[in-house]
């Protein structure tokens, strides 16, 4: 007994290392298949090997792709956690929570909702192509091989649409009419304007154009007509995405997904009322300030009347808020002790998209070969106000969206597929918070910014009503279109159909922002004089995105 014993006490130093190269194995194999099963996202990352192709959604791949996960899942149960360092330990948790999320999405069939105006199947063709090198004769072939290859994408896409029809699982028919509509759009462009095609490379452009005119336009016109004839017309005509098969389920998941908590949609829903009572009470007090009289709904109008308050020109737009940029960035270092270096640039969504996507981000490409991209909505220009563009650009550029990417992808030390990892909740509720973060910037210095601000928080609380209302609380699109005209009335009606196509997304915004909030202000208390917001925003950061939980147990560890 003594003998055995002692031999494992001996052979227990030796364990460790070998479970701790197991497991970075795993992270590993893990993240190197995740680049072949989406081409698209390892081209967004720089990983440029695979950018002659797209995924493959037959049948056969979407079986592998299960099976992958649930083997994943299964070496890492195996695994002794106990054994590794605290950061692996960090990491296989993480990396089981994604996989089982996954999987799960896998088994609900989550894919064939793949119907949508802003992260569509049709535009994620765009948005790779955009993020694709050309620098060299091998790039452009890798661009022509692309397109060469959208007939079978369009063609698996189409099958995959119609097992969603098959199995009821399809988008309302507003979400299809939007989509159809981008389609044509896209359809109707020539080689001369289209965005899928480079000017520099004079050698491969007529293979280019051929590609482009032969392969990706008759394709595209399928797709137009298929949308046309076929998917719109069995589009449901119900917006609650608890009417599928397996709805509350389905819901239930998706807020999980979104929101990395267990909250039911009534919880959510009561919370974001007394959200939206909250902040207009801090709205009306700054409405004080500036000596009008009148309600907050008449302070709304009177400033959406003021011609200053508007752009005249997208160019102008586009100027404005990269001042404000050049603004933020020098203040930066005062609340942050990680600067990664990195650039990024503001630009207009392409025409083609612009109506119905929202400003939006990229992130630098790890390595400098690509910017990071604060995508502005620039349509309409006449109608934007300028008081809000202070909270938007500190949301999607700095210290938001491309500042907590670029810290994610360098930090040393950290598994790859941790350094890529995004989920709606630490992402999104990071950008939320880091709006409020403008007094200390350099922004907010006059009453209309600061209710800017407030503005676009109780937007975001706003959600947390109107989504759970539409797919959970029986509420029409007439009931969501009411409730904003008296809470968000500078908002387009064109956000409804955005949670109506994309449940629960838009809840991870608010309930990621608190979270964030909660932690900073049990800092500030367990601290007292001894808080130090560069360390607390550090320890928010560092560890890449993470679920809430997860995010909750790492920042409280790191003032114990």
């Amino acid at each position: 007994m003594r003998s055995t014993l002692l031999s494992l006490l001996l052979l227990a130093p030796a364990l460790a290392p070998a479970q701790t190269e197991r497991i970075h194995t795993l992270f590993s194999d893990a993240f190197e298949a995740q680049l072949r099963e989406a081409p698209e996202m390892a081209t967004s990352i720089g990983r440029n090997e695979y950018n002659d192709r797209w995924s493959d959604w037959s049948p056969a791949a979407i079986e592998r792709h299960r099976a992958r996960l649930t083997a994943l899942i299964a070496a890492l149960d195996q695994v002794s956690l106990a054994d590794v360092p605290a950061q692996d330990q960090l990491s296989a948790k993480l990396l089981r929570y994604v996989s089982k999320q996954d999987l799960d999405d896998q088994l609900l069939q989550l894919y064939l909702l793949r119907v949508n105006p802003l992260h569509g199947f049709h535009n994620a063709v765009y948005v790779t192509i955009d993020r694709m090198p050309a620098r060299t004769s091998a790039d452009y072939e890798n661009l022509i091989a692309r397109l060469r290859a959208i007939p079978e994408y369009v063609d698996q896409n189409i099958a995959l649409l119609d097992e969603g029809i098959a199995r009821g699982i399809v988008q309302p028919r507003v979400v299809a009419d939007r989509v159809t509509q981008q389609i044509a759009t896209q359809a109707s462009q020539g080689a001369g304007t289209t965005a899928l095609l480079v000017e520099e490379q004079e050698k491969l452009r007529g293979q280019a154009v051929a590609a482009y005119q032969q392969q990706f336009l008759p394709a595209w016109k399928k797709l137009q007509a298929y949308m046309t004839g076929t998917y719109s017309l069995k589009a449901r005509q119900t917006t609650a995405v608890t009417a599928l098969p397996n709805g509350q389920e389905l819901y239930r998941l998706l807020i999980e997904r979104a929101t990395t908590t267990s909250m039911t949609p009534e919880e959510i829903h009561r919370l974001g009322e007394s959200e939206v009572r909250r902040i207009e009470s801090e709205m009306q007090a700054v409405v004080r300030e500036t000596g009008f009289s009148g309600t907050l709904a008449e302070f709304q109008s009177h400033i959406a009347a003021s011609p200053e308050q508007h752009f005249r020109s997208k160019e102008e737009m586009l100027a404005w808020c990269r001042n404000i940029a050049m603004i933020i960035e020098p203040e930066l270092p005062r609340l942050f002790a990680r600067m990664p270096a990195f650039v990024y640039g503001v630009r207009a969504i392409p025409e083609d998209r612009e109506q119905a996507s929202a400003t939006n981000a990229e992130f630098p490409k790890p390595d400098g070969s690509g910017p990071g991209w604060m995508n502005l909505n620039t349509y309409q220009p006449e109608k934007q106000v300028r008081y809000d563009k202070e909270s938007l650009t500190l949301h999607e550029a700095v210290p938001g969206h491309i500042l907590q990417g670029a810290i994610a992808q360098s930090v040393a030390g950290l598994p790859q597929f941790r350094r890529f990892y995004f989920n709606s909740a630490f992402g999104e509720g990071w950008a939320l918070y880091a709006e409020s973060l403008g007094s200390e910037l350099g922004l907010y210095r006059d009453p209309y910014t600061r209710f800017g601000r407030l503005t676009s928080e109780r937007f975001r609380a706003v959600r947390l009503v109107v989504d759970t209302g539409l797919h959970a609380l029986g509420w029409s699109r007439d009931q969501a279109v009411a409730y904003f005209a008296l809470h968000a009335p500078e908002e387009s009606t064109a956000e409804i159909d955005r949670y109506i196509s994309w449940p629960a997304q838009a809840l991870a915004y608010k309930l990621g922002e608190l979270k964030i909030q909660e932690l900073r202000r049990a800092a500030e208390k367990a601290l007292g004089p001894k808080f130090d917001i560069r360390a607390f925003h550090d320890a928010v950061l560092r560890n890449g995105a993470l679920p809430l939980d997860l995010l909750d147990a790492q920042v409280r560890a790191s003032y114990r």
